[in-house]
Formats: structure tokens, C-alpha cells, sequence
């Protein structure tokens, strides 16, 4: 398996990974699959600031995480919130481990302080995929989105990327080492 940073030609690829999650899942609150160009502008606008990698099979791309921004008040600078997506043909072959490990590994080296899984609410594969990362269970919002004719929680899960005392500047993801890129991608 190879790895890579998304670009906006990625697009394609990644709406064909996520459309069944839209239209046969709660997984996303996302009634209608954004098209081509739609993603393209989600790609470009949150690979400015945040780690977005894709996982690549003999070259197909099976699979996709990134981090975004949790809140808008400053406050909220050192907290990111995640996403992440596998080809459903792709599930249960470590896929979603591998990227989720590096896209961790990016989020500290930027100097993120805590990192939010929010999961549609039941989910119990979710909830222990991100257990396994070392995710903490903090709590449930009854009643959240409404798909499918009926309603769904989400469950908000986080884990710790710093453990020191000091508060740094959150860094771009333009500022990643070419040793810490080097992980990314091997």
C-alpha cells in the first residue's frame, strides 16, 4: 500500500469512495453526494492547513482520511476534528488503521493538541476501530441528524496527541519536516 497527499485530481476517485456512504449509510449526514467539482474545492481548501492523505492499492486509491477544523473561535486552534473513508470493497484490511496512524502522526508533529472522532450514533465498529487508536469515548448528542426517515446520535470519541505541558503554535501542514513527509508516504 502507498500513500499520498490528496490533490484536487483526486476528486473523482474519492466521490466514487464516498457515495455509498451518502446514499446507503448514516455514517454521513450528507443527503445528496456532492459532485466532481464540489469535492475538488473541499480537497484544495482543507489540504491549506490540514493533513489530507489518500491510501493507494497498485495504484487505485482505496481509501481516504484528513482533519479539519473543529470550531471556529480561536480558542479552538489546537483541536481538529476527523474524517475518514475506505473504499467499501476495502474495509477490514487495515486500511483505515494505516491512514489514521499517519494522519495522527502529522497532527502532532503540527502541534495539535487533541484530535475529535465525531460517529454516527449506533456504530459499534466505529467506536472500537477508534478505541483501538487509543480514542476515548466522551459522549453522546441524542438525536442529531435525521436520514433515512429516522433519527441518529452522533458519538463523540477523542484522543490526546500531546502529552507535554507547553502549548505551541499550531503549525501548517506546509511545515512538516521532509523526514516527517517521508513517514507520511512510506
Amino acid at each position: 500500500m502507498d500513500f499520498r497527499f490528496a490533490r484536487a485530481e483526486d476528486a473523482g476517485d474519492l466521490v466514487a469512495i464516498y457515495e455509498p456512504y451518502v446514499k446507503k449509510t448514516a455514517i454521513t449526514f450528507e443527503y445528496e453526494v456532492p459532485t466532481v467539482e464540489e469535492f475538488a474545492d473541499r480537497i484544495k481548501q482543507i489540504s491549506e492547513t490540514f493533513p489530507y492523505l489518500v491510501a493507494l492499492q497498485e495504484g487505485k486509491i482505496i481509501g481516504y482520511a484528513y482533519a479539519s477544523r473543529y470550531r471556529e473561535r480561536k480558542a479552538y486552534d489546537w483541536v481538529v476534528e476527523l474524517s475518514i473513508y475506505v473504499d467499501e470493497n476495502e474495509t477490514q484490511h487495515g486500511v483505515g488503521k494505516q491512514l489514521y496512524q499517519k494522519l495522527l502522526f502529522a497532527l502532532t508533529k503540527l502541534n495539535y493538541q487533541r484530535a475529535y472522532a465525531c460517529i454516527t450514533f449506533p456504530n459499534e465498529n466505529s467506536v472500537k476501530f477508534h478505541e483501538s487508536l487509543g480514542f476515548h469515548w466522551i459522549g453522546i448528542f441524542e438525536k442529531s441528524g435525521y436520514k433515512f426517515n429516522q433519527w441518529y446520535g452522533i458519538s463523540w470519541m477523542d484522543k490526546e496527541l500531546q502529552t507535554e505541558g507547553n502549548v505551541k503554535p499550531i503549525k501548517s501542514v506546509t511545515e512538516l519536516t521532509t523526514e516527517d513527509i517521508e513517514y507520511l508516504l512510506e
